[in-house]
């Protein structure tokens, strides 16, 4: 455990979440989380599977009737561009303040560690009141709920299940959206020779969360970049921006061809921070030299700006039946370029599927016109809300009892694994629960001690009432 969490309570979940603050484990690479988990179940002398995917399963008896608790392993690894360590690699180091336990310049992991943390602690309880407990950690779940889509589903015997992948203390989560990813990619023509370039850097953006913040009205990186150049008349040669498809873009970089008027640069830049005002604390915009080099063909670069302006971003349609709930929106998450191609990944998500795939339809549709090929991946199901379900009965009356409040019971507009689990196995009654835990997918990222005890003694009487 780091000092960060010296003393903390319960102090069992915060021994394994510290440990698994050491372990790197972004997406697709959770062997070493897998290895620590296996781990436990083998000193508690627990029943265990692990498949090729580094799915776990471990199994604990108990009395009564048996619960499926469920969260995922891996994290989305992002830091701030100054920040000494990267957690994908390093892990991360967390600190204590003010009640949160957070990790300044990187993601914490909270999402989704601080589940694994707790299931793990509930396997270890000492409590012989608990019913027979299934816990299921899967892999993957950041790129698109991977790891949930290959488990074996005979794993699981029971048809209650809790999963832990929700952020909100005393409320719980009985539905989400389901989503798809449209890749699009444009053949890139160069000029002959190189060119003095220099390099366009949009920094400091808020983004967040793709799904939970869309609504925020934030800004995005690429097409804040996009647009940037669009204006000042700039001839690209190579776009940048974003890492992670369930994640706004905070940062782009463009090299473009020539100079870049610094009075120009400020003009535009100081209209864009106007219409971000009260969104965004800091959009910064810098243009410095770079070294020679190739630039797109002006009808490419045209071609390319066309393209990013045109994907659509943001809000697509509200629930008509949720107040609140963003129906349907897409992420106009990555760009990637290399010699041959610039690659652009827009995430899309919907509590709809036929509003999803109508989306999907318009970016393959502007993709067409733009003379881009396209991939519209195959999409994971959303997950309908069931009022009427015996185990939420049971959460509400646990929530009441503890937090002497009735829990806020919603649907998110992000995508939960409880869906796919749902379909593969069929004839479960979910929900989904946790601590506070904010700022998920960004630096500072960060999760509320005082939640996290409160979160484990409703969650102990939730248990015991199933048996």
């Amino acid at each position: 455990m780091t000092n960060a969490l010296s003393g903390l309570e319960p102090a069992a979940v915060w021994k394994h979440f510290g440990a698994l603050l050491s372990i790197p484990r972004p997406s697709g690479s959770e062997a070493a989380a897998a290895d620590y988990i296996v781990g436990v179940a083998k000193e508690l002398g627990l029943d265990w599977k692990r498949d090729g995917a580094n799915n776990v399963l471990v199994r604990r008896p108990g009395p009564g009737n048996g619960v499926v608790l469920q969260a995922h392993t891996d994290i989305v690894a992002d830091r701030l561009p100054d920040c000494p360590t990267d957690p994908a690699v390093d892990g991360v180091t967390a600190e204590l303040r003010d009640g949160w336990v957070t990790a300044p310049c990187t993601t914490l992991g909270a999402d989704n560690g601080m589940g694994v943390a707790i299931m793990l602690a509930m396997l270890g309880s000492p409590l012989s009141t608990l019913p027979p407990l299934e816990c299921l950690f899967t892999v993957d779940e950041e790129r698109g709920l991977l790891g949930a889509r290959v488990f074996p589903p005979e794993w699981l015997a029971h048809r209650m299940l809790i999963n832990l992948d929700s952020e909100e203390e005393n409320s719980i989560c009985i539905g989400c959206a389901g989503g798809r990813d449209v890749i699009v990619t444009k053949a890139l023509e160069w000029e002959s020779g190189s060119v003095p370039v220099t390099r366009l850097t949009v920094r400091g953006l808020s983004g967040g969360h793709s799904g939970m913040e869309i609504n925020r009205g934030r800004a995005n990186a690429i097409c804040v970049a996009a647009r940037v150049c669009r204006q000042l008349g700039l001839r690209v040669a190579w776009f940048s921006g974003g890492s992670k498809h369930n994640a706004i873009p905070r940062e782009a970089e463009v090299l473009v061809a020539g100079e870049v008027s610094p009075t120009r640069l400020s003009e535009v830049g100081d209209g864009i921070r106007r219409e971000y005002a009260g969104f965004e604390k800091g959009i910064h915009i810098s243009a410095l030299p770079s070294s020679p080099r190739a630039v797109l063909t002006e009808s490419c670069s045209t071609g390319l700006l066309d393209l990013l302006l045109a994907l659509p971003h943001g809000v697509a349609a509200m629930s008509g039946s949720i107040p609140g709930l963003v129906q349907t929106s897409c992420n106009l998450a990555i760009v990637k370029t290399d010699e041959k191609t610039t690659e652009v990944t827009i995430s899309v998500r919907s509590s709809i599927d036929s509003s999803r795939d109508a989306l999907v339809e318009r970016i393959c549709s502007t993709a067409r016109l733009s003379g881009c090929s396209y991939e519209a991946c195959e999409g994971y199901p959303g997950w309908t809300p069931d009022p009427g379900s015996p185990l939420l009965a049971h959460a509400r009356k646990a929530c009441s009892e503890f937090y002497g409040s009735e829990p806020e019971v919603l649907a998110i507009h992000a995508g939960l694994e409880c869906g796919i689990i749902g379909k593969r196995v069929g004839g479960m009654d979910m929900i989904s629960m946790g601590p506070d835990i904010r700022d998920v997918h960004i630096p500072g990222e960060r999760v509320r001690v005082s939640s996290v005890q409160a979160f484990m003694g409703m969650l102990v009487n939730l248990l015991e009432s199933l048996a």
